[in-house]
C-alpha cells in the first residue's frame, strides 16, 4: 500500500498531462486580454527591456499583473525567440504545471488528509480535467503556476505546524526536528511570497497560514511566515507605487494596480456596492456549478442539488479541519474574496478547483463512513446515503460534461470566437498602418503581438460596470480620454466592439478629435484616422 501511495500521484500527474496535451487548441495566443498582456510583458523581459507593457506607447512599467508568470514565460521566450513559432513551446508550460498540481493535490489528499489513494487519484484527475480548467490550462494564464505554489505552501505550513517549528523548546535529540521545522517555515514563507508575485488574489494565503500556525501554538513560525510572505507582497506594492506615474491616468483602469482600483469603487459606492457584487456572484456561481455538475436536465431541482453539494463540501471542510487547518482557512478566505470581487467568480474558482475537489472527496469519505456505521441513528445513515447519491451523480455529471465539451470542441470555443472577431482587425492594421502607428483598438494586446504596432485600449475598465452598464456618453468620454492619453493615430474597432456606436457619434460630432473614416472591416468593424482636435 505504501508503494501505491507513492506511485499514485505520479500516475495522476501523467494522466492529466497526457490528457491536456492531447486536446488540440490551434488558436492564436493573446485572444484573451490577460494572456496577451502576459506575453507582451514576457517579451519585454526576454528582450532586455525590463518588466514593461511593451505594447503601450512609451512602454510604461507593467504594474498590473505580478511578474513571476511573465518571467517564467520570458525564460522560454529567450530560448525560442521567434514569435508566433514559440507559442507551441510556451503552451507546454501550463500542462506541466497543471499535471504537477494534480499530482500534488492527490499526494496531499492521501498523505495529509488521510484519503484512500483509490479515491484521491480519480478525484484529482476529474477536477484537474474539468472543462473550464482545461481551458485555463491551454491558455497562457497564471492559474496553474499559482495552484502549484498554493499546494506547496499549504503543505509546508502543515509540516511546520507538525515538526517542532521555531518556538518549541529544544530538548535532547530535538535539534534535527527543529531544523526541519525551520526549513518548512522558511519554505512556506517563500512559497507564499512567490504566490504574491503570481496572483494577487492569493494574498489570502498569508492570513490562512498565520492562523493555522497560531492554532498549532507555533507563534514564532507564524511571525516568520507572515513576515516573509508579506515582505514579497509589500515589495511588489512598493514597486507598483514607484512606477505608477509612468502610466497615464486613463490607462490606470485597465493597467493599474488592483487594490486602488477596487478601493476607489468601494469608497464611492459604499457597502451597497460590495453587497450587490456578492449577490450577483452567488447567483452566477450557483448557475455555473449547476451546469457543470448536473448537465443532464433536472433544471427545477438543480439549486437544491447544488445546496446538497455545498453540504458535502462543508462536511469535507469539517473533516479536513483537524488535518489541515491552513487549507480550510485558505479556501474560506478565498471564497470571501471571490464573492466580493467585481468579476465573474468562476474564473477564480477554476484556479483552485483541484483543491476544492480534494475537499469534496474528504466530505464524501466522511459521509460514506457515517452511512456504514450501524451505531449511527437510522436518520443519519439515510441522510448520508442521500448525500452520497447526490455526490456520485455530480461526479458522473462533471465527467460527462467535460468529456462532451472536449469532444465537441468547446475547449477553444471562446478563443475561436475572439480570434474570428479580431482577425480582420489584425489584418487591416498590418496592411494599412505604418510601423510607427499607434492604434486604439479592442483586443489591443493581440494586435500588438501580431502586427508590432503600439496600441491603446478603447475602454476604461471600472469595477462599477460589473453591476451597472456605462452610459453611451461615458463610453464616448472614455474613448476620447484614451485616444488623447495614447496619442493614437488610428482607431480600429472590430464588429463586436461596444465602442463602435460611440466612435460613430464622435465622427459625426467632430468633438475632441477629428475621426476620418478609412473604411469598414469584414464582420462589421470600422477604421478611422485620428486627426488633431
Amino acid at each position: 500500500m505504501a508503494r501505491v501511495a507513492r506511485v499514485t500521484p505520479l500516475l495522476t500527474a501523467a494522466a492529466v498531462f497526457l490528457a491536456i496535451v492531447a486536446v488540440p487548441t490551434p488558436q492564436p495566443a493573446g485572444v484573451f486580454w490577460d494572456d496577451g498582456v502576459y506575453l507582451a510583458s514576457a517579451r519585454a523581459l526576454a528582450e532586455g527591456a525590463g518588466y514593461r507593457f511593451a505594447h503601450l506607447p512609451d512602454a510604461p512599467a507593467a504594474i498590473h499583473f505580478p511578474p513571476l508568470w511573465p518571467a517564467l514565460l520570458s525564460v522560454v521566450w529567450r530560448v525560442f525567440p521567434a514569435f508566433p513559432d514559440n507559442v507551441a513551446w510556451l503552451s507546454l508550460i501550463n500542462p506541466v504545471l497543471m499535471a504537477t498540481a494534480a499530482g500534488l493535490a492527490c499526494a496531499f489528499g492521501v498523505r495529509r488528509l488521510g484519503l484512500p489513494s483509490l479515491l484521491a487519484a480519480p478525484v484529482a484527475v476529474l477536477f484537474s480535467l474539468t472543462l473550464p480548467v482545461i481551458v485555463l490550462t491551454t491558455v497562457l494564464f497564471a492559474e496553474p503556476l499559482a495552484l502549484v505554489l498554493a499546494i506547496a505552501a499549504l503543505w509546508a505550513v502543515e509540516r511546520a505546524a507538525d515538526r517542532g517549528a521555531p518556538g518549541v523548546p529544544a530538548t535532547p535529540g530535538s535539534a534535527a526536528r527543529v531544523a526541519a521545522g525551520l526549513g518548512a517555515v522558511v519554505f512556506a514563507g517563500v512559497a507564499i511570497g512567490l504566490e504574491m508575485l503570481t496572483r494577487s488574489t492569493m494574498l489570502v494565503l498569508v492570513p490562512a497560514a498565520v492562523f493555522a500556525l497560531v492554532l498549532a501554538r507555533q507563534v514564532r513560525a507564524a511571525v516568520i511566515v507572515g513576515v516573509i510572505g508579506l515582505g514579497f507582497a509589500i515589495a511588489w506594492q512598493a514597486w507598483q507605487a514607484t512606477h505608477a506615474a509612468e502610466l497615464a491616468a486613463p490607462l490606470q483602469g485597465n493597467y493599474g494596480g488592483y487594490l486602488s482600483w477596487y478601493l476607489t469603487a468601494v469608497g464611492e459606492r459604499g457597502s451597497a456596492f460590495v453587497a450587490e457584487v456578492a449577490r450577483q456572484n452567488v447567483v452566477a456561481l450557483e448557475r455555473t456549478l449547476a451546469v457543470v455538475f448536473f448537465p443532464g436536465g433536472l433544471r427545477p431541482v438543480r439549486p437544491l442539488l447544488v445546496v446538497l453539494l455545498a453540504v458535502v463540501f462543508a462536511v469535507g471542510c469539517w473533516r479536513c479541519w483537524g488535518r489541515s487547518r491552513a487549507l480550510v482557512a485558505f479556501l474560506g478566505l478565498y471564497l470571501v474574496l471571490v464573492l466580493a470581487w467585481p468579476y465573474a467568480p468562476d474564473r477564480f474558482v477554476w484556479g483552485v478547483w483541484p483543491l476544492i475537489g480534494i475537499v469534496f472527496a474528504c466530505g464524501v469519505f466522511a459521509i460514506f463512513e457515517v452511512s456504514r456505521d450501524t451505531a449511527q441513528p437510522r436518520g443519519a445513515r439515510v441522510a448520508a446515503a442521500t448525500l452520497l447519491v447526490v455526490a456520485t451523480g455530480a461526479a458522473v455529471g462533471l465527467g460527462s460534461y467535460s468529456a462532451r465539451g472536449v469532444g465537441r470542441g468547446w475547449v477553444d470555443i471562446a478563443q475561436r470566437r475572439n480570434a474570428e472577431r479580431l482577425a480582420p482587425t489584425v489584418a487591416w492594421v498590418l496592411a494599412n498602418t505604418p510601423a510607427n502607428a499607434v492604434v486604439a483598438t479592442d483586443g489591443e494586446p493581440l494586435v500588438y503581438l501580431y502586427t508590432g504596432r503600439r496600441v491603446v485600449p478603447v475602454h476604461i475598465l471600472s469595477p462599477v460596470e460589473y453591476v451597472s452598464r456605462p452610459r453611451l456618453d461615458e463610453v464616448e468620454a472614455d474613448l476620447m480620454a484614451l485616444i488623447t492619453a495614447g496619442q493614437a493615430t488610428h482607431l480600429v474597432l472590430s464588429g463586436g466592439s461596444p465602442e463602435l456606436r460611440a466612435a460613430r457619434r464622435l465622427e459625426a460630432s467632430g468633438r475632441s478629435h477629428r475621426l476620418s473614416p478609412l473604411g469598414t472591416l469584414p464582420g462589421g468593424g470600422a477604421a478611422w484616422r485620428i486627426g488633431s482636435p
